[in-house]
């Protein structure tokens, strides 16, 4: 029968623990429902002082460790400005010292009318083309097209 007492002892021990985790539980989850504001009407001034504090605590330390966070991705950020900005002057260095493409000035065409015979007064229209590249203006290049047309 020792061997019968002492598997009772031991099933009490871990009847006594599995008590014991159960009240630990029970105010752990107690205590987080204190720290997310959920039954304080249960709390002392003393219990809500303290808790103010702790949180407090807390809050200075989670804040510290973001201000951590946010001054490391400030100086990466700085670190990549500065790589850009030396990109960039390197470009611009390696762009003066390319040649510019010589492009011919834009010509005119003009079209001549197909039909002589007709009376000018009933059709007032002046077709152009311009031979360039796009997006130039070419209203300017209108008139320097023109006085070469003149002079030719």
């Amino acid at each position: 029968m020792p061997a019968a007492r002492q598997y009772s002892k031991i099933q009490s021990q871990v009847k006594a623990d599995v008590e014991d985790l159960a009240k630990k539980l029970e105010a752990l989850e107690a205590c987080k429902r204190k720290y997310l504001g959920e039954k304080l009407e249960e709390c002392s001034i003393e219990e809500l002082h303290g808790l103010e504090v702790k949180l407090e605590r807390s809050l200075h330390s989670i804040r510290g460790r973001k201000t951590q966070l946010l001054e490391q991705q400030v100086n990466k950020l700085r670190e990549k400005e500065m790589t850009l900005r030396k990109n960039n002057e390197d470009l611009r260095e390696k762009c003066k010292n390319q040649p510019l493409p010589v492009t011919p000035a834009p010509a005119v065409v003009t079209v001549e009318d197909e039909h002589p015979g007709r009376n000018d007064n009933d059709m007032d229209v002046e077709t152009e083309l311009y031979i360039g590249l796009p997006g130039r203006d070419n209203r300017s290049n209108k008139a320097a097209a023109v006085s070469q047309a003149n002079h030719a």
